[in-house]
This record gives C-alpha cells, sequence and structure tokens, in this order.
C-alpha cells in the first residue's frame, strides 16, 4: 500500500524534477484520501452522539457565556466580544452539542480573520425564539460557495495548512441545529464589514 513515509522515502530519491512533481501530487492525494476518511469517521460519531443524547432544560445565555469564558483562553490575544440579552433563554436541548456548535463557528471565525481582526458573538430574543450569531471582520465568504457552506466537505479557509481542511465543522453546526428543529445561516455583513454566521432555534 502507498503510504505517506513511502512516497517521502521516493520523493527523497527521486532527482528529476518531473518524477518529483509526481510524487508530490501523489502524496497530496493520500493526504487527501486519510483527511476524508477521518472526516467521514468523526460525522458518523457526531450523528451517533446526537441520537444518545441527554437532552435538559438550560439557560442558553449561561451556557453561551461559560463558552466565551473558554475561549478567550483558548483564544488569548485575539479581539473576542459577546453581547447577552439580560435575563435568561431557557431551552429544552442537549447542551453538550450545542456547546460544540458553537465552537465549531467560533474556530472557523477565528480561521477566517486574522489577529487584527475581531469576532464577536451575541444571543438576543427574536419572535418565539432565540438568535445566537457569530461574526467576524476580516474577510468575506465567496458568493459560489454560500448555498454550499454547510454541506460535507466544503471548506472556504483563506489560511489553509500543510493538513487538508474539509470544512466538516460546519456540517457538523447543520446537524447539530437541525437536531434542535433550528436554522443556521451565513451571509456577508454590509461594505464587506465580514461575516455572520446565525443559528436561529425556538424556544418554549
Amino acid at each position: 500500500a502507498i503510504t505517506r513515509s513511502s512516497l517521502d522515502n521516493l520523493a527523497s530519491q527521486a532527482l528529476d524534477p518531473d518524477a518529483r512533481r509526481f510524487l508530490q501530487r501523489a502524496q497530496e492525494g493520500v493526504e487527501r484520501q486519510a483527511a476524508i476518511v477521518r472526516a467521514m469517521s468523526e460525522a458518523s460519531r457526531l450523528e451517533a452522539a446526537i441520537g444518545a443524547a441527554d437532552w435538559e432544560q438550560v439557560d442558553l445565555a449561561a451556557l453561551v457565556e461559560r463558552c466565551v469564558a473558554g475561549y478567550r483562553t483558548l483564544y488569548a490575544g485575539r479581539k473576542l466580544s459577546l453581547q447577552l440579552q439580560a435575563g435568561p433563554l431557557l431551552l429544552q436541548c442537549a447542551p453538550d452539542l450545542l456547546a460544540q456548535a458553537l465552537d465549531k463557528l467560533v474556530d472557523n471565525a477565528m480561521s477566517l480573520s486574522g489577529p487584527d481582526d475581531e469576532v464577536a458573538i451575541s444571543l438576543k430574543r427574536a419572535g418565539d425564539g432565540c438568535e445566537l450569531a457569530v461574526r467576524n471582520s476580516g474577510s468575506t465568504l465567496p458568493d459560489d460557495f454560500r448555498d454550499r457552506l454547510f454541506d460535507s466537505l466544503v471548506s472556504v479557509r483563506a489560511n489553509r495548512g500543510a493538513e487538508p481542511h474539509l470544512g466538516l465543522g460546519l456540517y457538523i453546526v447543520r446537524l447539530v441545529v437541525t437536531a434542535h428543529d433550528g436554522q443556521v445561516s451565513a451571509r456577508n455583513l454590509p461594505d464587506g464589514a465580514g461575516v455572520e454566521f446565525l443559528i436561529r432555534l425556538p424556544l418554549p
């Protein structure tokens, strides 16, 4: 079987430029296949977790506040703000799953923005439900990706590392929000001010 180590060994021995390019393409293919397998495995685990999740009534505002306290430690040095509507927002939910969805949106916002940009989180009542928004400055979404953002294995990250990123985070967000009878959407803010991801959840 072709492995990354075997391709690395071949690349170190191959002196011909064409052979090096061929081996590089093969190595990228192996890495991408491995990333797809990991992504599919993570999605399968989450779908099982949704079915087995413990549901309880929680104050969503308190949950979001606790999450943001953790983000301020995790992303120390980044501009991170929180705006909460006064009073509790009681919701029957799977709190661990909602926290995971928020984790993914904040991680996505941090990846789409730079060290001088701001990530803003807000939670408020809206009609018979509530809206949880994550906004970031410093980037906008390509128009041709907007309808596919929450599909599996789609990525719009501008700052890619060596490890392939397949956009599973937003797919996970959609799975969690759908399980809570909610909706999630994304849009560019006016005048190129940034990006907003918005979760709408019904309240009892």
